[in-house]
């Protein structure tokens, strides 16, 4: 049985997530996960005080997320427990520096909260991500319907996600104003809209995205011309649910409000993609996908920082290791010059 909270490290666990929070700056989801991770030491070690803290226990958590298992009976992925303990790191570190406990924790002892060189390398490897190709986007996008407001509304989003590989937080943010159809931009202003990190991303259409251009357009014309929207208006409302004079609830028009949470945007991509036969991907691997074609096809490295700067990335090294894999047949074409229907 868990043993009862120790108030003192209760409140040692708040100061140092308001640390976090407003000196740090970090997010809601970011904190989540560091609460989580100090209650997990926090039980493991019995609810010690933390002015009791020796590196021993540092050692023997690491080996303890080394054998804990997931709740499928996998063992822990090296990418958790490197998450794990880096927040542990960074609560000793600043626990080091507070007082009455300059004396009795150092600085290094927050090193031991490391994993080893080689489980560091695994954490730090970038898994594959799955993704569709060009063409499985495009199948999917020619395939949805488009007689409805509803289905009009809903292939422009697909569209959007093939022309900008937006993210999906930014993307149930946009105003009609931050899309220009003539100039094939998306001006992503995070006084606005709900940038990462609140940076402000200038992302341009696509190449060879032709019917997506035309399926935005489609839906930009309607909301001007039929539903009066304005340039302040969302670019993507939400679906308006009304009473049934029998019973249960119906779709019936949109809000003139922004959507309240990504969801529907994924289930937009899920039935597209459904409908074409096509592996289920979401809202993100359309980044993946951009991202990949301009690391296969680029001429110049100008192009593959401009691929870089449409994707909010302030580092083309972002892009090229976190989304430009490339498959195992195509990295030996372009090695060897073969393919391997020529061996």
């Amino acid at each position: 049985m868990t043993k009862r909270l120790n108030e003192k490290n209760e409140r040692l666990k708040r100061r140092f997530l308001e640390y976090r929070k407003f000196a740090r700056q970090l997010s809601e989801k970011t904190l989540d996960r560091e609460i989580a991770a100090l209650e997990r030491f926090d039980v493991w070690n019995g609810r010690k005080d933390f002015a009791r803290f020796h590196i021993e226990q540092a050692m023997g958590f690491r080996t303890h997320l080394e054998q804990s298992k997931t709740k499928t009976g996998k063992p822990l992925g090296k990418s958790t427990m490197r998450s794990v303990l880096a927040t542990l790191r960074e609560f000793v570190l600043w626990l080091s520096q507070q007082d009455g406990f300059r004396s009795r924790i150092k600085a290094a002892d927050a090193d031991y909260f490391s994993l080893s060189r080689r489980d560091e390398a695994e954490a730090r490897a970038a898994p594959p991500r799955p993704a569709p190709s060009i063409n499985q986007a495009k199948r999917a996008l020619a395939l949805m319907p488009n007689s409805t407001p509803q289905q009009k509304r809903d292939k422009a989003v697909f569209a959007l996600l093939c022309l900008t590989g937006v993210r999906v937080a930014a993307l149930v943010s946009l105003k009609i104003k931050h899309v220009d159809l003539q100039e094939q931009s998306v001006t992503q202003n995070p006084r606005e809209v709900a940038t990462k990190f609140g940076k402000v991303i200038d992302t341009f259409f696509a190449k060879e995205f032709a019917e997506a251009e035309i399926a935005l357009g489609d839906w930009m014309t309607y909301c001007d011309e039929v539903a009066l929207y304005g340039p302040d208006d969302p670019l993507f409302p939400a679906t308006a649910i009304a009473a049934k004079s029998n019973s249960g609830f119906e779709a019936s028009g949109f809000t003139r409000s922004h959507w309240k949470s990504t969801e529907p945007v994924r289930k937009i991509v899920r039935a597209a993609f459904e409908a074409a036969g096509v592996p289920n991907y979401g809202p993100h691997a359309f980044r993946h996908m951009l991202a990949r074609h301009a690391a296969k096809n680029a001429t110049s490295v100008a192009e593959l920082v401009a691929a870089s700067q449409n994707l909010g990335h302030t580092d083309v090294l972002t892009t090229l290791r976190s989304y430009g894999q490339i498959s195992r047949d195509d990295q030996r074409k372009l090695v060897t010059g073969k393919t391997s229907d020529e061996d």
